[in-house]
């Protein structure tokens, strides 16, 4: 198939963040199967064109600049087209930072040079282009977002601002997230929970939904000799809320169970922009580790991965790449969603309140056998049902029943 992948940010093997690393895999699935022709934008985040430059020697990449200009002219008018586009109430500035408008520029350019099977679209802020009449389009939705109360805990008067463009903003998703799924023939969502979401949000939306979980590009499985006794680690990229609340709880209630029965246990939190209620965790017990450059040699050295997330949607980035490194990991069952849907128990330690998941770690932590064998059973999981490969095999599957409906459609 003739494939036009359109992505927010380059993909890239060691990105910051779960999106750029679950785009690599994507994008080394499909090119194994299709001609694939990429849309991103560059950013400011660090490593993004030295990822497109890499990017180039493997497919064809169509490139936006969405680089902050030096001060002057350009940067204010890019400040009052971003402040415009959100005043008119209809984009999050989620996506009013991402879709820039080259990239639409783009989309034309290769729309109007070739013929096109299928438009891929990866993240809810991509949702928002137009793309070529008569091709079929297939919308993978990352997290769906529920509608919540408003959340009244204002702060201080100075971060009332903050605050209130933060709900405002929140109040934007319910009607943004419909309005997408309702532009694409098919809608992919990772866990099954997204899909139950999406039929109770928009139950006309429901029949085009499909569950395809995400795949990884596996890392060498991690060696055994290089794990620390007693470590437990926990990942996670803390402008997300439930990373925050995962590590705050892991911290203050489940740790200190697992010491219970093993006292040498101790705790490292590596993530991104650790807030302050993060960072007061460090102590003689627990380690934060904020912007570490890479996570795998925390993750070589962890004797157990634990995810204890209570809240969210979606995957859990954290969960499939501590599997693919061969590690034994304790998880809730909200952790396990995406890894439940192929006729098998995926090898994870599950637990749902604090003194199940300590309890369940704690016997990791004292029996070298069992935690060894559970992680080499999670690491052939992974490669059997998350590698690229098997990840292509399934949207294609779905691009195949986009195009067959959309030529259907066309003929009637």
């Amino acid at each position: 198939m003739r494939v036009l992948l359109v992505v927010p940010v380059p993909p890239q093997a060691d990105g910051a963040g779960a999106i750029p690393v679950l785009l690599h895999a994507e994008l080394e699935g499909l090119r194994q199967r299709h001609e694939v022709t990429l849309v991103t934008a560059v950013g400011d985040e660090p490593g993004e064109e030295e990822a497109v430059a890499r990017l180039r020697d493997q497919v064809e990449v169509q490139v936006a600049d969405r680089r902050r200009p030096p001060p002057g002219v350009r940067r204010r008018r890019r400040q009052l087209r971003m402040a415009a586009r959100w005043g008119r109430g209809e984009w999050p500035w989620r996506t009013v930072w991402y879709a820039d408008p080259g990239i639409q520029r783009l989309i034309d350019r290769v729309a109007a040079e070739r013929e096109l099977d299928v438009v891929a679209v990866e993240d809810s802020a991509m949702s928002v282009f137009r793309f070529p009449v008569g091709v079929a389009t297939v919308f993978t939705h990352h997290e769906v977002l529920r509608p919540r109360p408003i959340d009244w805990k204002a702060g201080a008067p100075r971060a009332w601002p903050g605050w209130a463009f933060g709900e405002l903003d929140w109040r934007r998703w319910a009607r943004f997230q419909r309005r997408a799924w309702g532009r694409f023939d098919r809608v992919q969502v990772f866990s099954r929970r997204d899909a139950e979401a999406i039929a109770e949000l928009a139950p006309e939306a429901a029949a085009r939904v499909r569950v395809d979980p995400f795949g990884l590009v596996l890392p060498p499985a991690a060696d055994p000799a290089r794990q620390a006794p007693g470590t437990m680690l926990f990942v996670g990229a803390f402008h997300h809320p439930p990373n925050r609340d995962a590590a705050l709880w892991l911290a203050r209630e489940i740790l200190p169970a697992v010491r219970e029965r093993c006292p040498a246990a101790r705790l490292r939190i590596v993530g991104s922009g650790p807030p302050p209620e993060v960072r007061a965790l460090a102590g003689p017990t627990v380690e934060v580790v904020a912007d570490a450059p890479s996570v795998l040699p925390h993750t070589e050295e962890a004797a157990v991965v634990m995810a204890p997330v209570r809240t969210g949607g979606g995957m859990r980035m954290k969960v499939l790449q501590a599997m693919a490194a061969g590690k034994a990991v304790v998880t809730t069952p909200r952790g396990t969603e995406g890894y439940t849907g192929f006729g098998e128990e995926p090898p994870l330690a599950v637990g749902e309140s604090a003194a199940e998941i300590a309890a369940a770690t704690a016997a990791l932590l004292e029996d070298d056998g069992e935690r060894r064998a559970l992680g080499e059973r999670a690491r052939e999981f992974a490669e059997r049902h998350h590698s690229p490969e098997a990840w292509a095999e399934r949207q294609t599957a779905i691009f195949e029943e986009a195009v067959a409906e959309r030529r259907e459609r066309d003929r009637g």
